[in-house]
C-alpha cells in the first residue's frame, strides 16, 4: 500500500522555519553554493513583491519559463543581464560582494 504524501506550501514551511534562530542565521550568511543562494534569493524576492513566475516574467518582457529556469535550484547559468532584468522588474539594485 502507497503512504500517501502530505504536501506543505512553500510559505508554510518557510514560515515554520523562519522561527529557528539558526534558521534565520544560516538564511544571512552566505550559502556554500552561489547557484543555489542566487536561485533561493530570487524565489524569495518575487515571492515577497506577491508576484507569480508569470506576472514578473512579464514585467521582464520575457517567459515564465525563464523566470522558473532562473529559480532551478539546479540552474548554474545566471549572467548579470538576466539578474540586472530581476532586479529593475523588482525595483531593486544588485549588490556583489567577496567574503
Amino acid at each position: 500500500m502507497k503512504k500517501k504524501m502530505k504536501l506543505v506550501r512553500f510559505e508554510d514551511h518557510h514560515a515554520e522555519m523562519m522561527k529557528d534562530p539558526a534558521f534565520r542565521k544560516a538564511l544571512d550568511e552566505p550559502d556554500e553554493d552561489v547557484f543555489l543562494e542566487t536561485a533561493y534569493r530570487l524565489v524569495m524576492l518575487r515571492r515577497k513583491a506577491g508576484l507569480t513566475q508569470a506576472q514578473l516574467a512579464k514585467k521582464m518582457k520575457t517567459s515564465q519559463q525563464v523566470v522558473a529556469r532562473l529559480e532551478s535550484l539546479n540552474y548554474k547559468g545566471h549572467s548579470l543581464a538576466s539578474l540586472q532584468k530581476v532586479a529593475q522588474a523588482l525595483q531593486k539594485k544588485i549588490k556583489i560582494q567577496f567574503v
